[in-house]
């Protein structure tokens, strides 16, 4: 589980100032079970009490990692808990500063965001947690006095404010790392009174707080963020990786940190009271990956956002946990997007764990839209998970009223009245194969089906196709459109892509104006037109069993493995169903919308999206000033980046593109039901390149300058070919020229494809390459040609390509 290499990170400085611990006025800890004292440990971190004393600093200077800070003031400092000082509030005057990382999308982002070249601000007041080596920095002088009471407020306002706006628990995060030991420890503070106004900073080695609360899962360890009220949103200014990570030049991803792993759940959901509440018993089988662990945090309800309250009020909230049948003690605020359970005894690594954990909340969605249809409010976070997107079995069973039915991801076992109410259905769903997330909607669904015969005698293994559509009074849908087009492209995809593994394949009608792709399961609004992109619209999420369910994205730099490569499969299908012509048309507005301008708050912004960074960063090329970056080029970007694939891996002379399908096969059987990342897909394809027309007919034997230049870069080229045609005695032709590449670094390399047109309707495919800012070529022909054009199938990505005769 790495990105390339794993490391030890070395460990944080000791604490040295033991004498000056001992002296602080500790606050004694309840002579309880573990459990008990974990939680109480919590409680008075949670409460923040600066009556740990003060120290007045002249010119301190702090420097965590890449974050640097100088003091020139009062700090008021918490009492110990469990012998470590986990807090304090800065008053007086000070300066923040942090260098951006190697790379350009941060100093990129930073200027786009800041104007400046790095993070600078000066501050008045600064709130800091921390569980690592902090207080023996900024406490050498700490003496005993009466607490500030301006230094109170700011503790506690600040705590509730980041929780309320991130959804992260920070007394949670300080509890867990010293509960399960962490080194190094953790670091978060929170400047106000500058010029930047209010923005926090955290370092956390452990990967807690970016994976579980900003979704950065590709090994950062630290961040600079603030937060848009308007818009409900944290705008992340930089994120970097340690000190050490950029010394080595490698990584790991954030999953090697996680505590647990869970392989199965089953899930009781009560739906019969849906109109108000969720209620959920979850039994979650796991395995330890650590000893000696006290604390473990999980996630649930995350995504709910501030606007309206809704993570307040909707939330599910923990109501009772036990692990092997011993109750314990939990963590849950109000804002919190998660949870941490507090264990009776120190795990062991690789023991076996049975949770059992209880919930309830308003989760569901009213869609007010169309009558009695509920949804979860988040199809993601309704049920707790640890770490990102970890796999496993799913057992479920929904309790819900009769005159309503379940859709569900996964195989319907059996549906039955419950024998001790009238009014309620027991439904049984199971999924066997290991899948990241699953989901289900409540409604009054009609169940349209049809059976999927694979071979062409039709005797082969069915799989049942279900559409839950709605009766007619609700909305006219057209069922068997939608179940046609389902099965159509299940079994297009399938020739294309390997077997379709999940034993149904079903989609439940959902009134938004987006689709989804789950395990056995799309969630489509109506999308019963016949046109290119309804074809399209269902192909994608189609294509998603294989794309992100099959094959999952290791981190979210890797989402284009999803997103682009459904989006390609979206298009390959409508080409095949509505005709090249379509397929064309859609592929023209994919690359029309490379060079439309970012949107902001206020308009149209500047430049080009496809300036805005590369695909290989995932959701973070979203911001203020570049919103409908991720939109556009992790799912449009990124299908023209596969789409060059395409070319580069079939038969340059032929057309012949079984290598390419055959490349795709082989990375689906490489990573059935596991997750992949950029490079796992790039060796894959590296393989299959090296023995490609094209790879052997340029003496290329990988592809690595190919994902240097479209994925790990922001760069579009333009192209210009100039040739002539000069007529040789024995009745042939030399065609030669030159190739103009622009906009693109001086090693730039790309293969392109050139059609040369004969008399009648005669062709022949060849190839240049262009290296550097001009190539010449020569190619000798058969006979003189009527017309040569430079990639008029526009293959390759390009602002503008252009052909002339000289």
């Amino acid at each position: 589980m790495k990105w390339r290499s794993l490391f030890l990170i070395n460990p944080p400085i000791p604490f040295l100032l033991l004498g000056v611990m001992f002296c602080l006025p500790a606050t004694p800890l309840a002579q309880e079970s573990p459990a008990a004292r974990s939680k109480a440990a919590y409680e008075q971190i949670k409460a923040f009490s600066l009556t740990g004393g003060a120290s007045e600093v002249t010119g301190l200077l702090l420097k965590r990692d890449r974050l640097e800070m100088s003091f020139d003031g009062t700090f008021y400092f918490m009492a110990p808990v469990e012998g470590r000082v986990t807090g304090a509030v800065f008053i007086g005057s000070g300066k923040f500063g942090a260098a951006v990382p190697p790379g350009d999308f941060e100093k990129d982002n930073v200027k786009r965001l800041l104007g400046a070249d790095s993070v600078e601000s000066d501050f008045k007041t600064a709130v800091l947690r921390f569980s690592d080596d902090t207080f023996d920095l900024i406490g050498k002088n700490r003496h005993d006095g009466p607490v500030n009471d301006q230094a109170q407020k700011l503790a506690l306002e600040a705590e509730e404010k980041i929780l309320k706006q991130t959804g992260a628990n920070l007394s949670a995060r300080i509890a867990l790392s010293i509960l399960n030991d962490e080194k190094p420890g953790f670091f978060f503070a929170t400047f106000d009174g500058g010029r930047r106004n209010r923005f926090s900073a955290l370092l956390d080695y452990q990967n807690r707080i970016p994976v579980a609360n900003f979704d950065l899962n590709g090994g950062e360890k630290g961040m600079i963020f603030d937060y848009q009220p308007s818009d409900y949103f944290n705008e992340v200014w930089m994120v970097f990786y340690g000190a050490e990570d950029y010394r080595r030049g490698a990584v790991t991803y954030s999953d090697v940190n996680d505590l647990v792993d869970i392989v199965h759940y089953d899930l009781d959901v009560d739906l019969r009271d849906h109109k108000k509440y969720l209620r959920l018993s979850a039994r979650i089988a796991a395995q330890s990956r650590f000893a000696n662990l006290r604390a473990v945090p999980f996630l649930i309800g995350e995504s709910l956002s501030e606007f309206e309250s809704h993570r307040l009020k909707k939330q599910l909230r923990l109501k009772k946990a036990s692990l092997g049948g011993v109750e314990l003690t939990f963590a849950q605020e109000d804002w919190e997007g998660g949870f941490t359970l507090f264990l009776p005894t120190p795990l062991t690594a690789g023991q076996k764990l049975d949770f059992e954990l209880a919930f309830e909340g308003d989760f569901m969605y009213d869609a007010e839209s169309v009558q009695n249809c509920y949804y979860p409010r988040s199809n993601e976070t309704w049920f707790p998970r640890h770490g990102y997107l970890d796999r496993a079995t799913f057992d479920l069973i929904f309790r819900h009223p009769k005159k309503l039915h379940i859709a569900s991801g996964g195989a319907r076992l059996s549906e039955e009245p419950d024998t001790e109410s009238k009014d309620t259905v027991i439904a049984k769903y199971r999924m066997q194969q290991p899948v990241a997330l699953l989901t289900f909607a409540l409604g009054p669904y009609e169940r349209h089906k049809q059976a999927i015969r694979w071979d062409q005698g039709g005797t082969g293994d069915p799989i049942m196709i279900e559409f839950n559509s709605l009766p007619g009074g609700i909305i006219a849908i057209k069922e068997d459109f939608i179940l046609a087009e389902m099965d159509n492209s299940l079994r297009y995809f399938s020739v294309l892509f390997g077997k379709y593994p999940y034993p149904v394949f079903g989609a439940a009608f959902h009134p938004f104006r987006f689709g989804q792709g789950f395990p056995s399961l799309l969630m489509i609004p109506a999308t019963d037109r016949a046109n290119k992109y309804t074809y399209s619209f269902i192909a994608h999420e189609t294509a998603h069993q294989w794309w992100g369910d099959i094959v999952s994205w290791r981190s979210y730099r890797d989402q284009w493995l999803s997103e682009g490569f459904a989006e390609y499969s979206g298009v390959l299908y409508t080409g095949l169903r509505s005709g090249p012509g379509s397929a064309r048309d859609l592929l023209g507005e994919m690359r029309s919308s490379l060079k439309d301008p970012p949107r902001t708050q206020t308009g149209p912004g500047k430049g080009r999206l496809v300036d805005v960074g590369p695909i290989i960063l995932g959701h973070r090329l979203n911001t203020s000033k570049t919103q409908g970056a991720y939109q556009t080029l992790i799912y449009n970007k990124g299908a023209l980046v596969l789409r060059m694939l395409h070319f580069l891996l079939s038969d340059s002379a032929t057309g012949d593109d079984k290598a390419f399908f055959d490349m795709m096969k082989d990375f689906v059987n490489r990573y059935r039901d596991q997750f992949a990342s950029t490079d796992d897909f790039r060796l894959v394809a590296n393989e299959h390149f090296a023995r490609s027309t094209i790879g052997q007919k340029y003496r290329l034997n990988n592809l690595d300058w190919f994902f240097r230049q479209w994925v790990n870069r922001a760069d579009m080229p333009s192209y210009k070919m100039e040739y002539r045609v000069q007529e040789l005695p024995d009745g042939k032709a030399m065609l030669s020229g030159t190739v103009t590449q622009e906009n693109v670094p001086n090693d730039w390399l790309m293969i392109l494809p050139v059609i040369i047109s004969f008399g009648g309707k005669q062709q022949a495919q060849g190839t240049v390459h262009a290296l550097g800012p001009k190539t010449e070529f020569q190619i000798k022909l058969p006979a003189a040609p009527g017309k040569v054009e430079l990639d008029p199938h526009h293959w390759i990505i390009s602002a503008s390509t252009s052909t002339s005769r000289n």
